[in-house]
C-alpha cells in the first residue's frame, strides 16, 4: 500500500451494498449511493475488458507396475483458469466485487456478487452518478440472447435494465 493512499474499509462497503441491494424493492438510499462512492478508492480501469474463464483437465501418468502391469493414474481436478484485464480495478467486500468507473458524464459502480457468472441474471447491479455525485438509479444485469446464423449460433450479451431509484 502507497504511503498516502487511505485504507479501504471492506466492512463499510459490504454493508452499505447489502442495504443497496436487499433493501427496498423500488428505491435505495441516496445517502448510502454517496457514502459507497466516497468509501470506494479510484482505480485505474481499462478502456476495454477482455477475460476467458475456463478448465483444463487433470493430467495422467502412465507406468508399468511390478506384479499389475500397465497402470494409469489420472488426476481428477481440473485445473481451471480466469483472467481479466481488469481484474486489479475491483474492490473486494464482502460478498461482493465493485468496480468505479469515472467518465465525464458521471460515474458508475458496478455491484457484482463474487461467485455470480457474468450471465447470471439478476446477480449484478450498476449504480449510476451525476457528475458531482449525486446518485441518478440503479441498473439489474439482464442477459439479452442474440441468434446469429438461422439459430444455430446464440450469443449471451450482458446489459442493463433500469430497476431502482433514489429515495
Amino acid at each position: 500500500m502507497s504511503g498516502n493512499t487511505p485504507p479501504v474499509d471492506r466492512l463499510l462497503i459490504a454493508a452499505i451494498v447489502d442495504r443497496l441491494i436487499y433493501g427496498d424493492a423500488e428505491t435505495f438510499s441516496a445517502e448510502d449511493a454517496r457514502a459507497l462512492l466516497e468509501a470506494l478508492p479510484r482505480k485505474r480501469v481499462p478502456w476495454i475488458e477482455i477475460g476467458a474463464k475456463g478448465q483444463v483437465s487433470g493430467g495422467s501418468a502412465r507406468g508399468y507396475a511390478a506384479g499389475v502391469g500397465n497402470v494409469k493414474v489420472e488426476d481428477p481436478d481440473a485445473r481451471k483458469f480466469d483472467v481479466s484485464t481488469s481484474s486489479d480495478a475491483y474492490t473486494r467486500a464482502g460478498q461482493w466485487k465493485l468496480l468505479r468507473y469515472d467518465r465525464r458524464a458521471g460515474t458508475h459502480v458496478e455491484i457484482e456478487q463474487v461467485m455470480a457468472d457474468p450471465l447470471d441474471e439478476g446477480r449484478g447491479a450498476r449504480l449510476r452518478y451525476a457528475p458531482g455525485g449525486t446518485p441518478l438509479g440503479m441498473d439489474i444485469r439482464v442477459v439479452r440472447n442474440l441468434q446469429l446464423l438461422f439459430s444455430w449460433i446464440i450469443l449471451q450479451v450482458p446489459g442493463w435494465r433500469p430497476w431502482k431509484q433514489p429515495a
